[in-house]
């Protein structure tokens, strides 16, 4: 992996985030449990990470059961990133983007 999932813009007052990031913090939001979520909004990003996944597959990303449940476990270890990555990249940039301004839209 040799984009880094989340880049300081030149201002230094946000990120710069791939879309393989977004799963991951995603994933942090709905299973840490330390996360004060109500569990409506962990459900709904919970269906955003079963989308993008869904598209993975689609795409021919063959383990998206196994990324599942890493990221169930809150791991974020180089290998979830990896895989993440190679989930996003199967995607595909229609897909995420879909998926991206679904989530701009209220539930």
């Amino acid at each position: 992996m040799t984009t880094p999932l989340f880049t300081p813009t030149a201002d230094g007052t946000a990120y710069d985030i791939q879309p393989a990031g977004v799963l991951i913090m995603l994933a942090s939001y709905v299973y840490d449990a330390e996360s004060d979520l109500p569990d409506d909004g962990k459900a709904g990003l919970k269906r955003h990470i079963d989308s993008i996944l869904t598209a993975a597959r689609a795409g021919g990303f063959t383990q998206g059961d196994i990324l599942a449940t890493l990221l169930s476990r809150n791991e974020v270890s180089h290998r979830v990133k990896a895989m993440a990555v190679q989930a996003c990249a199967a995607a595909g940039n229609e897909a995420i983007g879909q998926i991206f301004n679904a989530m701009r839209i209220k539930d």
